[in-house]
């Protein structure tokens, strides 16, 4: 039973770490320095995973549904 029990936890774990991701598509952006700033800043106003983009202009937050 212990065999089945790891991939479940695995599998729950991963999903678990990416569910702070942020979105950033680096082919549209070329300063990754304002980037990073923005990312850092929409984290404290939004909240870890409610982040919906960043880009070098700035940050949008997820909407309340």
């Amino acid at each position: 039973m212990k065999k089945k029990s790891l991939p479940i936890g695995a599998a729950a774990a991963a999903m678990l770490a990416l569910t702070g991701c942020i979105h950033v598509d680096e082919a549209h952006h070329s300063n990754l320095d304002e980037i990073a700033i923005n990312t850092e800043t929409a984290l404290r106003i939004c909240g870890e995973g409610f982040v919906k983009q960043v880009d070098d202009d700035g940050f949008e937050c997820k909407d309340d549904d």
